[in-house]
Parts: C-alpha cells; structure tokens; sequence
C-alpha cells in the first residue's frame, strides 16, 4: 500500500468525484492545455506576444500534429471558439505534467501526473490544480503499478524533445476518487478537515 502527497483542484476548479480505470502511464508527456485554459488564460497573453509561446516551452501544432510557425499566424483572428490550432507543452522536466503522466478512463479529462512545481506538496493546504491530481511520487507509483520497473534515470535525465511513451497495464487498475471531511488515522483518531468544495452545505 502506497501513501503520498497529492495536489488537487481549486475551489474554482474542483477535482471532481469519479470511479474509473487506470489504462496507461506515459513517460514524457505532452501537456495539451484544455480549452477552458487554452481561450481563458493562454490565448490573451499570447495575442499581446506570440513569442510568450517559446518561453512556455510550448509549440503551435495543425490538426494532424504538424508543428506551424507560431510567429507567423495571424493571431488577432483568434478568439473564444475560433482556435482551428492545437497547443501543447513539449515533453522535459520543465513540462506542467512533468515526466510522468497516469491515464484515467473517465469522462471528465482528469489523471494522475507528475508536476514541475515539487514545492507545492510542502504547503498544508494542496488545492491548486484545475482539476487533475498532482501526485509527490510518481515513479513510486508507476513501479507499483507497472510489470516492469522504470528506468529512473532515463527519466531524471529530462530528456528534450523526447517522444512520449505509452506504457499500457497488464490489466485495467480500478481508480476511486473521493471527497472525505473525515477519516481514521493509523492510530484510530479521527482526523476532520475542511469541506474546501463546500459540498455540505
């Protein structure tokens, strides 16, 4: 049985409560930023300076994932809606999803991943994502989980530009995620913690 740290969404941007399957972990993700990211935060600041898109490690790709000059579209033509273009973060350990990302079979566009941002897990209170779910260990998991163990140093060397690597499970994993205001320690005290969603109203 594993225990770790986890970031998890904002009041705003609530993880919501599903059970599902874990189907595959990949090594050196993409991040494609969903569309409420994509028009609401990134596309502004892009429309002020294209070239924000290279100090994000980003890249512009057309529909069949062919990489297009970012400095050359026409980017006050874009709005809400009206994006016929697909952003994504290249693989590294600099990416938003960091090296490791676990696939979940739900509807709601969520997984399991690793982050470039570590210092987020020292914080009490870890409510800072839009949705998916941080997790401290991701290696640790991933070996659990996984027929074969990972090679860890091809994944801390941070690789640039490498390809992503699906890894499909054996079998489907079960994935339960839950809301609790209240739980048992080891010891048999209880613990409460705060409705952050407030779903008890």
């Amino acid at each position: 049985m594993l225990f770790m740290r986890a970031v998890v969404g904002k009041p705003s941007t609530p993880t919501p409560r599903f059970a599902a399957y874990f189907n595959e972990v990949i090594l050196y993700p993409y991040w494609y930023p969903p569309a409420s990211i994509v028009f609401n935060e990134l596309l502004p600041k892009i429309k002020r300076n294209p070239s924000i898109i290279d100090s994000w490690n980003m890249q512009v790709t057309d529909k069949n994932g062919k990489i297009v000059n970012h400095l050359k579209l026409n980017w006050s033509a874009f709005y809400t809606g009206n994006f016929p273009y697909i952003l994504r973060q290249s693989t590294g350990c600099d990416n938003s999803l960091g090296i490791l990302k676990f696939n979940i079979s739900s509807p709601y566009g969520v997984y399991l991943h690793d982050t470039n941002n570590k210092t987020a897990f020292l914080s009490a209170s870890r409510f800072y994502s839009h949705g998916c779910m941080r997790i401290e260990e991701p290696i640790k998991l991933a070996n659990h989980i996984l027929h074969e163990k990972l090679d860890t140093s091809f994944l801390q060397s941070c690789f640039k530009e490498q390809k992503p690597i699906p890894v499909q499970l054996d079998n489907p994993i079960p994935v339960f995620v839950v809301y609790m205001m209240a739980e048992a320690d080891p010891t048999g005290k209880i613990r409460y913690y705060k409705d952050i969603y407030n779903l008890l109203k």
